[in-house]
C-alpha cells in the first residue's frame, strides 16, 4: 500500500514542488499575495471612483477607469499563460508584479481622468500575466486531484477576502486619506509577493521551448482590443463614443472578426500556438469557458454602480457604500470553501455548480426590486445572494479545467478559462456602463423638473456623482435632486437586464450542458489501491476514473 500511495503522489510532478512543508507553504503565500494583487484592485476602487470622477472630472469616463484594466488585462492572460508554460511560471510572475507595481504608481500620480485610464491599462497588463499563471502554479504544486480541490476553496477564499476588502478599504482611504492611496497600497503587498516567489517558488516547470508565436499573440491582441473598443464606444453619442450602425464602430468589429480569422489560421499551423486549439475538441473545456464569460460579466458588471447607488441616492458615505458590498464577498468565501470542501470530499462537481447558478439568478432578479427608498439591509439582501452564487462558480470552474486538460497544457488551460472570464467582465463592464450613462442621461433631459434649470446646474446633473459636492446639491431644488435620484436607479436597472443575461446563460449552461464529473476522492483512491494495478494509478485523473468504473463493471457483470 505505501508503494501504491507513493507512485501516486509521483505522477511525474513531485520535482515541481519545493523540498519542504515551509517551503510550500511560503511559495503559496506569494502566490496568494499574487492573486490578491489583481483581484483587490478590481473592487478596492469602486467606492473611490465617484470622489475621483468629482475631483478629475469625466462622468463619461467613470466606466473606462474599470474597462481600461480589464481589456489590458484580458488580452494579456493567453500570452502570459504560454510564456509560463515555456519559460517557467516564477519568471513570468515576478515580471508581472513589477509591471503592475509600476501601473499602481503611475494611477495614484494621474493628473486627469485620461491618464488615469492609460495608467489603469499598463496595470491590466500585469494583472492578466497574474491571473494567467498564479492558478496553474497551484494546479501544479498540488498535483492530487482531492488535495489541490481542498485548497482551491482556500485560494478563492482569499480571492473573495480581497473583494470584500478591496470596497471597505477603498472608502476608508478615500474618506480619510486621499483616492490616489487606493492605487499606492498596493505597493507593500506587491513587495512582499515578489520576496516570497524570488526565494521560496521553484522554476522547474519551464519546457525549455523558446519559440513564441508573435503572430499569434498580435492577432489575439488585436482581436481582443478592436471587440471591446467596439462595444465600449457602440451606443454612445459623440466625443465619447458613436452610433452602433457608425463606420468606426462596423469598422472594429469587422477588424475583430477579421483577427479573429487569422488567429485561428496562425494556431493550426504553428509549431508552438498561443493556445493550441485542439484543447477546445474537449467538450468539458468548451462549456466552462462559456460559462466563465458569463460569470466575469455577471461578477463585475453587476457591483459597478452599486457603490455610486449608495452614495448618490441612499445618500451614504465612501466607507458605507464599501462595506455594503463586504456581505457579497463573505457569502462567496463562505460558498466557495463549502464548495471546495464538498468536492474534495464527496467527489461530484456538477452540484455544486448548479446551486451556483439558480442563487445567482436570483440576486440579479433581487436588485430590480431596489429603489430610491431603499434601505441598506435589503441591498446587502441582495449582495449575499449573490456572493453565494458566485462561490461555488469560481472554484468548481477551475477544478473543472484542472481535471479536464493534460498537463503540460495547464497554463494554457487555465489561462483560456480566466481569459474568457476577462473578457465576459470587460463586456459587463463596457456594457452596463454604457447603458447606465445613457439611460441615466436620457433620463435627465426627459424630466420635467431639470427643463427650469440654468445650464450650469443642468450640466452639472449630467454627472450624478456631483450630488456628492455639497455646493452643487446645496443649490439644487428637492424635485430636481429626487429627479437625479429616479433617473439613476433607472439607468441601473437598464443595466441589470444585462446581468440577468449573463446570469441566465450561466444558469443554463450549468444545469444542461456540464457533465457530471466525479473526481478521485481519498475514499475512492484507497478503494482503487485495492483491486486496481500500480501503473493504473499513475495515470491521469480521468483515465483512472475509467479504469476503477471498468474494474467495478467486471466485478459486477462476474456475479452469478
Amino acid at each position: 500500500m505505501a508503494d501504491l500511495n507513493n507512485s501516486l503522489d509521483k505522477k511525474g510532478s513531485t520535482k515541481q514542488l519545493p523540498s519542504d512543508n515551509k517551503k510550500v507553504a511560503l511559495a503559496l503565500s506569494g502566490i496568494i499575495l499574487s492573486i490578491l494583487l489583481s483581484s483587490l484592485d478590481q473592487t478596492i476602487v469602486h467606492p473611490a471612483m465617484p470622489r475621483i470622477v468629482e475631483e478629475l472630472q469625466g462622468f463619461s469616463l467613470f466606466a473606462w477607469v474599470t474597462t481600461a484594466y480589464l481589456l489590458t488585462s484580458t488580452a494579456s492572460i493567453p500570452i502570459a499563460g504560454k510564456f509560463g508554460d515555456m519559460f517557467g511560471r516564477k519568471l513570468v510572475l515576478i515580471s508581472a508584479i513589477i509591471i503592475f507595481l509600476i501601473g499602481s504608481m503611475l494611477s495614484g500620480a494621474a493628473p486627469s481622468m485620461i491618464w488615469l485610464v492609460i495608467f489603469r491599462g499598463i496595470q491590466g497588463i500585469g494583472a492578466g500575466a497574474l491571473m494567467g499563471n498564479a492558478f496553474a502554479q497551484i494546479a501544479e504544486l498540488f498535483p492530487d486531484s482531492a488535495k489541490r480541490a481542498r485548497w482551491q476553496g482556500f485560494i478563492t477564499a482569499c480571492f473573495g477576502a480581497s473583494s470584500m476588502l478591496g470596497p471597505t478599504l477603498g472608502g476608508f482611504i478615500t474618506d480619510n486619506l486621499s483616492w490616489r492611496w487606493v492605487f499606492y497600497v498596493n505597493l507593500p503587498v506587491g513587495a512582499l509577493a515578489i520576496l516570497s516567489l524570488v526565494f521560496n517558488l521553484p522554476n522547474a516547470n519551464a519546457t525549455g521551448r523558446r519559440r513564441i508565436d508573435w503572430w499569434g499573440a498580435f492577432t489575439i491582441t488585436g482581436a481582443v482590443v478592436t471587440l471591446l473598443l467596439a462595444l465600449t464606444w457602440g451606443g454612445q453619442k459623440p466625443p465619447t463614443g458613436y452610433s452602433w450602425v457608425s463606420p468606426q464602430i462596423l469598422g472594429l468589429i469587422g477588424a475583430s472578426i477579421l483577427l479573429t480569422g487569422l488567429f485561428i489560421f496562425i494556431e493550426r499551423r504553428v509549431e508552438e500556438p498561443i493556445v493550441p486549439l485542439q484543447l477546445f475538441t474537449l467538450p468539458t473545456l468548451r462549456v466552462v469557458v462559456i460559462i466563465s464569460l458569463g460569470v466575469g460579466g455577471l461578477m463585475l458588471g453587476t457591483t459597478l454602480f452599486i457603490p455610486l447607488f449608495v452614495q448618490v441616492v441612499l445618500g451614504q458615505s465612501a466607507s458605507s457604500s464599501g462595506a455594503i458590498t463586504t456581505p457579497l464577498a463573505l457569502a462567496q468565501i463562505s460558498a466557495s470553501i463549502l464548495t471546495t470542501q464538498f468536492i474534495g470530499r464527496i467527489g461530484n462537481l456538477k452540484m455544486p455548480l448548479v446551486m451556483g447558478g439558480i442563487l445567482s439568478v436570483t440576486g440579479v432578479g433581487l436588485l430590480f426590486t431596489l429603489g430610491v427608498n431603499s434601505p441598506t439591509w435589503q441591498v446587502t439582501m441582495c449582495m449575499i445572494v449573490i456572493g453565494l452564487g458566485l462561490g461555488p462558480l469560481m472554484p468548481g470552474t477551475t477544478i473543472l479545467v484542472q481535471e479536464s486538460i493534460p498537463r503540460k497544457n495547464l497554463g494554457v488551460g487555465i489561462s483560456s478559462m480566466q481569459f474568457f472570464r476577462a473578457i465576459g467582465s470587460t463586456l459587463g463592464v463596457a456594457l452596463i456602463g454604457s447603458f447606465v450613462t445613457n439611460n441615466y442621461v436620457a433620463n435627465i433631459n426627459a424630466a420635467e423638473a431639470s427643463k427650469n434649470l440654468n445650464p450650469q446646474l443642468l450640466a452639472a446633473i449630467q454627472e450624478p456623482q456631483n450630488l456628492l459636492n455639497k455646493q452643487i446639491s446645496g443649490s439644487l431644488p428637492p424635485d430636481v435632486i429626487a429627479t437625479v435620484n429616479q433617473a439613476l436607479v433607472n439607468a441601473t436597472h437598464q443595466g441589470y437586464f444585462i446581468s440577468a443575461g449573463f446570469a441566465l446563460l450561466v444558469a443554463v449552461l450549468v444545469i444542461f450542458f456540464v457533465p457530471n464529473l466525479w473526481i478521485i476522492t481519498p475514499r475512492k483512491r484507497k478503494g482503487a489501491a485495492e483491486t486496481l494495478p500500480a501503473e493504473a494509478l499513475t495515470q491521469p485523473e480521468a483515465v483512472m476514473e475509467e479504469s476503477l468504473a471498468a474494474n467495478q463493471g467486471e466485478k459486477q457483470n462476474s456475479r452469478p
